[in-house]
């Protein structure tokens, strides 16, 4: 017997060779999946376009001036009409206007129906219903411009895929929408299509590929310094779905410095001074930021912000004006404003105004985030069952997000069932770590 682990000693060489052959193995597999690490901030550099914020803006009023004094000369000409809704989405982008958002989208009706089928601006038609959350007048107008005669470029081929992905993302299909992306990718692999594929990646729960899809196009050339900025802000928002506290800071406190003056950048800096510890200082960088930009996303976060910090009367004032303007841009374009004013009532004001305009927004696009909000909204208002009934559709769909599963905790504690709760909020926290951290509730931009 004494003789035993002298033979067998060669078996168990053996046994750990393959142990640590196929830990190498795993860890090469893993570190392929990380990629490569983040660019450093100062390997990102710009190509062409505005430097700042004012220079941004001055150059769409500039685009829009001269659009609209063309269009005068032939109001009824679609192209003309085209180009000046073009302009004013880029102001859109710019400012936050929906006033410019709504005038483009009823140029563009009127293009569509001024001009014989099947020409029009239909890819321009489609590209802002998908960015006013207009779902149905979006696939006609791509309906429309793949009927048109003649092979369309390889970017117009591109940008069409893209927007069917856009399409079947918001409703839910996300088998679709990965499709989609990936046709695109086959006519141009440009960055819009690099982003796009990185928040579906995020979005059912695959963080490290969208990041390596978004440093990409970080490091990729002849992008603006303002596409850039709004890049980095997407690295962010991934970051804030890891975990990962300090690149959230790093990347947006960069987009604050790379492009100056831009809003949501300064808010995403504000918040993460939350985050770090330093609430009065995220306080005051919220007000000066509403002071120039009032914007009523910023507004819902110092009110927020504030509430979290015991300052009621101090929180309703500004909620009661983010409020006034949710309702003033509802009124402009409902279905691009429905989700924000949802949100905005279930933190800051009434679950029971909330539920119908979230069961309407559910219904048109019932992706992931507009399923948690509704549930959020039926726990809020006493359909505990309902809500569960929703988050379970969000989660079949592929909806994979630490936000998921924290709604889905809730709505189990509410019905009793803690077992079932404590396994949500672990995957959760498999997902997010920090996912339960009583800071993160500062996290109002970006958030999933």
């Amino acid at each position: 017997m004494s003789d035993k682990p002298g033979r067998n000693w060669p078996w168990i060489l053996l046994a750990a060779v393959v142990l640590v052959t196929a830990a190498s193995i795993a860890f090469d597999k893993y570190k392929a999946r990380q990629g490569p690490p983040d660019p450093l901030p100062a390997e990102v550099k710009p190509w062409f376009g505005p430097r700042n914020q004012t220079e941004l803006e001055q150059a769409a009023q500039v685009a829009v001036d001269g659009a609209r004094a063309r269009l005068a000369l032939s109001p009824d000409e679609w192209l003309r009409q085209e180009v000046l809704a073009r302009a004013l989405v880029r102001g859109f982008r710019a400012t936050g206007s929906y006033a410019d958002l709504a005038e483009a989208d009823g140029l563009l009706d009127k293009g569509m129906a001024g001009s014989p089928f099947p020409a029009g601006p239909s890819l321009s038609r489609a590209e802002v219903s998908v960015l006013a959350h207009k779902l149905d007048p979006a696939s006609k107008g791509l309906d429309r411009f793949f009927a048109q005669v003649g092979e369309p470029d390889d970017g117009e081929s591109a940008g069409a895929w893209s927007l069917k992905g856009d399409i079947a993302f918001q409703r839910g299909d996300m088998k679709a929408a990965r499709l989609a992306y990936a046709r695109a990718e086959e006519y141009d692999n440009n960055a819009a299509v690099a982003l796009r594929q990185s928040m579906l990646a995020l979005r059912t729960g695959d963080p490290d590929l969208a990041r390596r899809r978004v440093n990409a196009v970080l490091r990729a050339p002849k992008l603006s310094r303002y596409v850039k900025s709004q890049i980095a802000l997407q690295r962010v928002t991934i970051a804030y779905a890891m975990g990962d506290w300090k690149a959230a800071g790093e990347w947006a406190r960069f987009a604050d410095g790379f492009f100056p003056g831009n809003p949501l950048a300064m808010a995403h800096v504000a918040q993460q001074k939350a985050l770090e510890g330093d609430v009065a200082g995220a306080v005051k960088q919220y007000e000066a930021i509403v002071a120039k930009a009032p914007l009523p996303e910023v507004m819902d976060a110092l009110a927020f912000t504030l509430r979290l910090q015991g300052r009621g009367a101090e929180s309703r004032a500004w909620a009661d004006k983010a409020g006034a303007l949710w309702a003033e841009r509802y009124r402009l374009m409902p279905e691009a404003a429905a989700a924000h004013l949802v949100e905005h009532e279930l933190a800051l004001g009434d679950p029971a105004k909330a539920l119908p305009v979230a069961k309407a927004d559910a219904q048109a696009r019932p992706h992931g985030a507009s399923l948690i909000l509704l549930a959020r909204a039926q726990l809020l208002t006493g359909d505990a069952k309902g809500a569960l009934a929703t988050l379970e559709r969000a989660e079949k769909s592929g909806w994979r997000s630490a936000g998921l599963y924290l709604a889905l905790a809730d709505v189990q504690t509410a019905l009793g069932d803690t077992d079932a709760a404590d396994d949500a909020r672990e995957e959760a926290l498999d997902l997010n770590p920090k996912a339960t951290d009583p800071a993160a509730r500062y996290i109002w931009f970006g958030h999933d």
